[in-house]
């Protein structure tokens, strides 16, 4: 009798540290993929090593990362993004492979947003971002000249301390790119919800050029270990936090005053869709586009939609749109299915249901469509506009409005006021536009975009409404007349 083969699981390396730092590594979590079990090894890390490698990356950003041109960075960031769009790519199938037992996404999503988010760091995009904040992006390497007069030269802390979010794959790369483009040493921790990306782009930041490599660690640990948050802030110039208010205000309240700290809390988005988008020509692929905006990731990216506003006015009604975006909802999770829920966030979205299917039996304007047998997925209607914060989890509240710009908007307005109001993505006539802009800015929107691509945020915008690199930069001015008065100290001085 034949006796089943126990599958040894693969062991992966869920840390990326510069070559001769060494470790002690142990098994942090265990995972299914479809080749069979894995294990995330991650290493053991104290106070006085955390510090070491700290000392270490600071050293060997001196040495090599602080030598380097803008142009240089951009190169070597740019030629690591390109190795990721190909399909052959080992570091990119690995990712693949593993992303979706660890995250619980679907395998098919996170192969295209994967492939779309790597298109941000590309040379050219790379190089608009940065002309973006900077008129001179040569402040970076050298005292340039300034239309006032006087010189100037921005300088990156000398290492950053990044917190990271597990809850979109990749998320990470873009803070990466920015403290190398800043010509800072890099220590990440990451959640072993995704702890995978930011070290897999590390090494191809390393087949791409290894010593720029030596000059970034990735390590994750448990969240809440103030020892070592403590000892990596201290070690840090600047400190960057992405994550819940939770994990911001207990990272801020360790931070000490005068320290560079920057944070990426909760934000809430919508949607908001004119009757124009609502014509019997448009009306498919106007659901479509929004579907896919709340199915990716599943809402739990700080720019998806939590609901979405409905003029009237158009070929159906606001109800009739929240059947027609259920149904498409319901088709997406054949596509893309949804991942698995903890037991309390099942009960957040049961809890919506039956709020609002009590409202609904009591004839207060509200509807209910709901996945059959689950929580897969969940639609509500509203005849009043309002704004509630989702549960997430495909979890949308669509809100009638007899017009956008004097409903929807004055709805949003305490969601603005408590400053977690960000990206609006808008499907209304072009005469409307920059009306709509002016009125949604004012309340606290920083980014407006085409339904469809509201997870894909492009190079240059405004994260959280605020510059991404200048944040971390500081600058030193050569004062109008410094140099002209340094003349005199020249021995053939006339």
């Amino acid at each position: 009798m034949n006796k089943a083969i126990k599958q040894e699981p693969l062991q992966v390396q869920a840390y990326f540290l510069p070559p001769g730092i060494e470790a002690d590594v142990t098994v942090a979590a265990r995972f299914d993929t479809p080749d069979g079990p894995a294990e995330l090894l991650v290493p053991a890390l104290n106070e006085d090593k955390l510090r070491s490698i700290a000392d270490e990356l600071k050293r060997r950003r001196e040495e090599y990362l602080a030598s380097l041109t803008t142009a240089d960075v951009v190169e070597r960031i740019a030629a690591a993004a390109e190795r990721w769009l190909d399909p052959a790519y080992p570091h990119r199938q690995l990712a693949e492979r593993l992303l979706p037992g660890l995250t619980g996404y679907a395998a098919d999503s996170i192969r295209l947003q994967l492939k779309r988010y790597m298109r941000t760091f590309r040379k050219k995009e790379l190089l608009r971002f940065i002309g973006e904040e900077l008129d001179d992006p040569l402040m970076l390497d050298e005292f340039r000249p300034r239309k006032s007069g006087g010189f100037s030269r921005a300088y990156g802390p000398e290492l950053i301390f990044h917190v990271f979010s597990g809850n979109v794959p990749g998320v990470s790369l873009w803070s990466l790119a920015m403290g190398l483009v800043a010509r800072s040493a890099q220590l990440g921790k990451t959640s072993l919800a995704e702890p995978l990306m930011a070290v897999l782009f590390a090494r191809s930041l390393a087949e791409i050029d290894p010593r720029l490599a030596e000059a970034i660690a990735i390590v994750p640990w448990k969240g809440g270990s103030r020892e070592l948050e403590s000892a990596a802030i201290a070690s840090a110039d600047a400190v960057v936090v992405y994550g819940g208010g939770g994990t911001v205000e207990s990272v801020r309240a360790i931070v000490p005053a005068g320290k560079r700290f920057v944070a990426y809390g909760p934000k809430a988005s919508v949607a908001l869709i004119g009757r124009e988008a609502l014509t019997p020509d448009r009306l498919n692929g106007t659901v479509a586009r929004l579907a896919a905006d709340i199915a990716h990731y599943d809402q739990q990216s700080c720019m998806s939609p939590h609901c979405v506003y409905v003029e009237e006015g158009g070929s159906v009604d606001a109800r009739s749109f929240a059947a027609y975006a259920a149904a498409e909802l319901g088709r997406l999770q054949l596509r893309w299915p949804r991942s698995a829920l903890t037991d309390s966030e099942a009960y957040a979205i049961h809890d919506v249901r039956n709020r609002y299917w009590l409202e609904e039996a009591e004839g207060g304007g509200a509807a209910v469509y709901a996945s059959p047998g689950g929580t897969d997925w969940t639609v509500i209607y509203r005849d009043v506009p309002g704004f509630d914060v989702s549960p997430l989890n495909r979890t949308l509240v669509v809100y009638r409005c007899r017009s956008l710009e004097d409903d929807a908007v004055p709805a949003l307005a305490s969601c603005g006021r408590e400053g977690l109001l960000q990206t609006c993505g808008v499907a209304v006539h072009p005469q409307r536009l920059f009306g709509m802009a002016e009125r949604l800015g004012r309340i606290g929107a920083n980014r407006l975009c085409p339904l469809g691509t509201m997870l894909q945020a492009k190079a240059g915008w405004h994260h959280d409404g605020r510059f991404n690199l200048i944040d971390l930069l500081r600058f030193a001015d050569i004062e109008r007349g410094t140099e002209d008065d340094a003349e005199q100290y020249d021995p053939d001085f006339e």
